[in-house]
């Protein structure tokens, strides 16, 4: 098939397509409409598949066919419905065959939503989409990493911690912290070194989801001192997890930050290390006067825990809202 502008029947043609549409036509019917030379007859038709399917494997397959469209209209529209229709789409053996081969097709867009479309199916494992980082567009490495997240592919996304492009390994980043795998550690604490701001602040504040090892913990409590509030606000949602002794003193500081976020990110960090500790209840009661209503609530919540704490002694808490 090659691409050809409308013609002069294109408008009769879709009109005609319009009006089979009111008989829920099947894939068979529209068959001639599918592979018609004009793009806009071939849009239509799609939508109309997709509006009047009831079993989904044949329409799937076509769907993941029309991403190879000499057309970027019809490719565009392929891409939607893979989206939009991602819950009903039957992943049989033509439908992953269109995608392994968009996957390398010229169109950004049409690789990264065959990549999607791939790991959301399930229909890709950790080798085939190793191989995939090495695109040469972010976006679709991007997607990748979701990918490996998906399958706690912590070697991988190790790599993946390497792109060049600070987007991917800000989604690695993340992804670790969405795995929550103490191994990932390690990666985030190079992470944590980054040279882009956010993904120093990701990988910080995915250590409270891995844990914050000893060697994170002295990372954290250096970020504290940054002059973005993101890394700060991170290194306190690290330390969160980190051992009390080395943990505390530097939260109780960041209660005091310029920045609410970060100090909202110390308070909810104090509110699990506080039992036995008359410092960080002070710190707590000084922050239920916040000017912030979320950092007051956090202090109020931890207050309320060291109460319910049988090893906190009785104290009358003079702290008000």
């Amino acid at each position: 098939m090659t691409d050809t502008t409308p013609g002069q029947g294109g408008p009769h043609r879709i009109l005609a397509l319009l009006e089979l549409a009111d008989e829920a036509p099947t894939t068979e019917e529209l068959a001639e409409f599918l592979t018609d030379t004009d793009p806009d007859v071939r849009r239509t038709a799609l939508t109309v598949l997709s509006e009047a399917a009831e079993s989904w494997e044949e329409p799937s397959a076509v769907f993941a066919a029309a991403l190879l469209d000499p057309a970027a209209t019809v490719r565009r529209v392929a891409i939607e419905l893979l989206s939009e229709l991602r819950e009903v789409l039957v992943s049989g053996e033509r439908f992953s065959r269109s995608l392994r081969e968009a996957c390398g097709h010229p169109d950004t867009d049409v690789r990264a939503a065959a990549v999607v479309a791939l790991w959301r199916h399930r229909l890709c494992g950790v080798d085939e989409l190793t191989s995939l980082l090495n695109d040469p567009d972010e976006v679709v490495r991007c997607e990748t990493v979701l990918g490996l997240v998906s399958l706690d592919a912590l070697d991988a996304l190790a790599q993946a911690a390497g792109d060049p492009a600070a987007s991917v390994r800000l989604a690695v980043a993340r992804g670790l912290a969405a795995v929550g795998d103490p191994r990932g550690a390690a990666t985030l604490i190079r992470l944590a070194e980054d040279s882009d701001v956010l993904v120093r602040a990701a990988a910080l504040s995915a250590m409270a989801h891995t844990g914050c090892t000893e060697q994170a913990a002295d990372l954290a409590r250096t970020a504290l001192a940054d002059p973005a509030w993101q890394i700060r606000q991170g290194a306190a949602a690290a330390l969160a997890v980190a051992d009390p002794q080395q943990a505390v003193a530097p939260l109780i500081t960041a209660t005091r930050d310029t920045n609410l976020d970060v100090r909202k990110a110390a308070v909810r960090a104090l509110g699990g290390l506080a039992a036995g500790r008359p410092d960080v209840r002070a710190a707590l009661e000084a922050a239920v006067a916040d000017v912030d209503a979320d950092v007051r609530a956090f202090a109020r919540m931890g207050l309320t825990d060291m109460r319910s704490d049988p090893t906190e002694s009785p104290t009358t808490d003079t702290a008000t809202g």
